[in-house]
């Protein structure tokens, strides 16, 4: 009798054939997630950054109106404000205050142990320019730690008597 050899299949288990997937899935849900969590991170590095620079702004803004009030309540005097008066923004300048007030608003604004004060805001990158008819232009600078460049804030207005 002859018998008839047939060629048998062999198929694996389904358990045998997925045999290591489960890792594979695992580790890259483990790779997405800690992209997910570096991405988060950066995001909220840059919104604190963002937020010191708004802060520091903020502060300019404050300081400016400072000596701009000073100004309008001594607005006979008015010239004796000017201070380091260059066409250069954040240049550092020569002459210091002949104004007792901006002297002492320099104090407060350059003061580092002051937690108010601007960082890196030097008494001599500090700019008042007093115009024809009393137009003054603040400018301010400072420049955190961090940063490679200085900031400034600019306010311009005219003082009338």
């Amino acid at each position: 009798m002859k018998q008839k050899l047939s060629a048998q299949k062999t198929q694996r288990s389904p358990s045998r054939s997925q045999s290591g997937v489960m890792l594979i899935e695992a580790l890259v849900a483990i790779a997405i997630f800690s992209f997910a969590v570096l991405g988060i991170m950066g995001l909220q590095a840059t919104a604190i950054r963002t937020v010191r620079d708004a802060d520091y702004r903020a502060k300019a803004s404050l300081f400016a109106n400072q000596i701009v009030g000073r100004m309008w309540a001594d607005r006979f005097n008015v010239p004796t404000y000017a201070l380091n008066a260059s066409s250069t923004t954040c240049a550092e300048g020569t002459n210091t205050a002949a104004n007792p007030a901006v002297t002492s608003w320099l104090a407060g604004l350059t003061d580092t142990t002051n937690q108010g004060s601007l960082p890196g805001a030097a008494d001599l990158l500090q700019q008042i320019t007093v115009g024809a008819n009393n137009t003054v232009t603040v400018t301010l600078c400072w420049q955190a730690p961090q940063d490679t460049a200085p900031h400034n804030f600019t306010l311009t207005t005219q003082i009338q008597g």
